[in-house]
């Protein structure tokens, strides 16, 4: 307990400095990491890494630096003690797992810029552990999500866990502000991630862009070629100068646009390659190579209208800049064909040596096939329409049936039948007109 006391009023002492100047608080803030971090080297913590009642004497509001080296420690302990993949204190109710959620819900923002490694693997271990059991925490995201912005680097991570939340759950928090063109990038959902781009990028400003502008407008470059396959205008109110800013700050990006709007796959490689720091600073590194995917998904399906079969040994000389392996792009048209973007056949040989062809099949076939669907597709769709107007019809009639005035209307209906005059005569019908007037009539 000696120990304890000790990293108690450590942790103490730079609590109360934190009304001391910056500076004498960000030192103090740094020897406390740097005594823990040589307890951590000389083994002295690991009296602690087996006793979870330890971490009662430690507010992770206030303690958060202490409290998070020994959390970390004792779920590495449970790591590697046990063969399971996510042990089960680290699962969703387990002992980790709930001192965790209390970390992440009640962190001090300031101490753990200092110990930002540590707080990474934590988020990554939650992660996993989310991931497997198929559940998270949404109130510790709603803690997470605005600090995103100052930790970078565990944006992703972030997200990940973001994505464990049931949909239904998640929905019901979505707000104006809430980062959803990230999201919808992580879903892959082009079309909705550039919807909220472009509310970033067309932002109204007096005189220049925030960085945060010009990230949205890099992504936006990238997101438009995924889904539309060309560089696309960004949206109509944005300014003539901002778009200057953006051509200038992002021009990378142009260049790789127009390459893949010429169909240069060289010459898309050499820009990729050349610029594969800014990629990696950007953190773009995953758009881009969907982009270049993407590319050569588009080169497959053009090879389509020009040839009626291909050996997959041609396909690959033709596609991709580089000799590569024939599974690799085995396994590209293989994922076309399953997604529906290639209508096409893959006929593999018993014999290894012999390369696989690839039959495309006639558009005329495609265009019939897909002419049939979107009929079957309308005819299901006036199904349901029918089915709902005739339930509707029969409620209506139900309810007319029993009003007032359908009893008037039947009642004088039996009247009228019941007369053996014919009642356009207007003789002994009761309609009892005015002598007076017929004689004035000529």
């Amino acid at each position: 307990m000696t120990l304890v006391s000790d990293l108690a009023a450590a942790s103490a002492h730079v609590h109360d400095s934190a009304k001391l100047p910056s500076g004498d608080y960000d030192r103090q803030l740094r020897e406390l990491v740097e005594y823990l971090k040589r307890l951590l080297s000389t083994k002295a913590l690991d009296a602690l890494a087996n006793d979870e009642s330890i971490l009662d004497h430690f507010n992770p509001a206030r303690d958060s630096i202490p409290y998070l080296f020994i959390l970390r420690l004792q779920i590495q302990t449970a790591q590697e003690t046990t063969v399971e993949t996510v042990p089960t204190k680290i699962q969703p109710k387990g002992v980790l797992w709930t001192r965790s959620v209390d970390f992440l819900r009640n962190f001090d923002r300031i101490q753990v810029r200092y110990v930002g490694r540590e707080w990474r693997e934590l988020l990554e271990i939650v992660g996993h552990a989310s991931q497997a059991v198929s559940q998270s925490d949404f109130v510790s995201m709603q803690k997470l999500i605005p600090v995103h912005c100052q930790y970078w680097t565990t944006t992703f991570a972030i997200f990940q866990l973001c994505l464990c939340i049931p949909l239904q759950s998640f929905l019901c928090f979505v707000q104006r502000t809430s980062p959803a063109g990230m999201v919808y990038m992580a879903l892959k959902d082009w079309r909705k991630a550039l919807h909220f781009l472009g509310v970033v990028v067309s932002t109204p400003v007096a005189s220049s862009v925030s960085l945060v502008m010009v990230e949205a407008y890099k992504k936006w470059v990238l997101v438009g070629l995924l889904e539309h396959g060309r560089l696309y205008p960004p949206p109509t109110i944005t300014t003539p100068h901002v778009m200057k800013i953006y051509q200038s700050m992002a021009r990378p990006y142009v260049i790789l646009a127009h390459a893949f709007e010429r169909g240069d796959i060289r010459r898309l490689r050499a820009e990729v390659d050349s610029a594969k720091d800014i990629w990696e600073n950007d953190n773009n590194t995953g758009l881009v190579s969907q982009v270049v995917n993407s590319f050569y998904r588009q080169a497959i399906i053009k090879l389509g209208k020009t040839f009626a079969a291909l050996t997959v040994a041609d396909l690959a000389k033709q596609v991709f800049p580089l000799p590569v392996h024939e599974e690799i792009a085995e396994s590209v048209i293989v994922s076309l064909v399953l997604s529906g973007a290639l209508d096409a056949t893959l006929l593999q040989t018993q014999d290894q040596a012999v390369s696989s062809m690839l039959r495309f099949s006639t558009t005329s076939s495609f265009t019939r096939l897909s002419h049939e669907m979107h009929i079957q597709s309308q005819l299901q769709k006036e199904r349901f329409i029918m089915e709902a107007l005739v339930g509707n019809l029969r409620e209506s009639n139900q309810t007319l049936g029993l009003s007032d005035e359908c009893v008037d209307s039947v009642h004088k209906g039996q009247a009228w039948s019941g007369s053996e005059v014919n009642p356009i005569l207007g003789e002994e019908v009761g309609l009892e007109m005015d002598e007076d007037l017929m004689g004035d009539m000529p």
